[in-house]
């Protein structure tokens, strides 16, 4: 987790302990408390190109699904940065609910989903791998609730991008900001693939979806 206070011309950078605004920041981390998986720490060295990437057990698709009080396909309506009960700045997405694919919600309601980090004034939290929103954007969601707020299963790996193709809805991979791995058989972490292997047409992701929902 980064904290950061807004320079008069810099703007924060992306990279652990880089001045910011002519001053150098020291990342400060705290345990996540409700996160779903196994975040350990900033993955500085498990594979080229992941330096700034949280580390965090990879979900497959039925854990997604199973671990989720509401499944829904939803579009970003608004946003808002706010801090919590714990001093953390924190965002709360606005989603309008598209379609129930699990869970007691029904269509046109409007849910609110929240992550932490954001920027309050000149104030600023970002922890990689927390899930970020477009306003306007499609999304496939998987939430789960804890303490009456609606968090993303798995962080990032339960928000995926959902974007229009010749005429059809495409749902995108997620796990942005994430390293994912799992255990390997000798008990060390080993890189792993997302739930969400490559793009797929939306009627085929929810048939598999509803399997999943279906199987005992």
């Amino acid at each position: 987790m980064l904290r950061f206070r807004r320079g008069p011309r810099s703007a924060p950078s992306r990279v652990t302990g880089q001045p910011v605004g002519g001053r150098r920041i020291a990342p400060t981390w705290r345990a996540l408390g409700a996160v779903v998986g196994l975040v350990l720490a900033t993955a500085w060295a498990l594979t080229p190109g992941v330096a700034h990437a949280t580390l965090s057990e990879a979900l497959s698709l039925d854990e997604l699904v199973r671990q989720s009080t509401l499944v829904l396909r939803v579009t970003c309506v608004g946003e808002r940065t706010l801090l919590d009960d714990r001093s953390r700045i924190v965002m709360d997405y606005e989603l309008r609910v598209d379609e129930v694919v699990h869970g007691a919600s029904r269509a046109g309601e409007t849910v609110t989903m929240r992550r932490l980090g954001g920027e309050l004034g000149d104030l600023g939290m970002r922890i990689e791998g927390e899930p970020s929103l477009t306003p306007g954007s499609r999304y496939v969601v998987f939430l789960y609730a804890v303490n009456g707020l609606l968090r993303p299963v798995g962080m990032s790996q339960g928000v995926l991008p959902v974007s229009t193709e010749a005429g059809a809805l495409v749902v995108h991979p997620g796990g942005a900001g994430l390293a994912l791995v799992q255990r390997g058989g000798g008990g060390q972490l080993v890189p792993a693939p997302p739930a969400l292997l490559h793009p797929e047409p939306w009627e085929r992701l929810r048939e598999r979806l509803d399997a999943v929902r279906g199987a005992p």
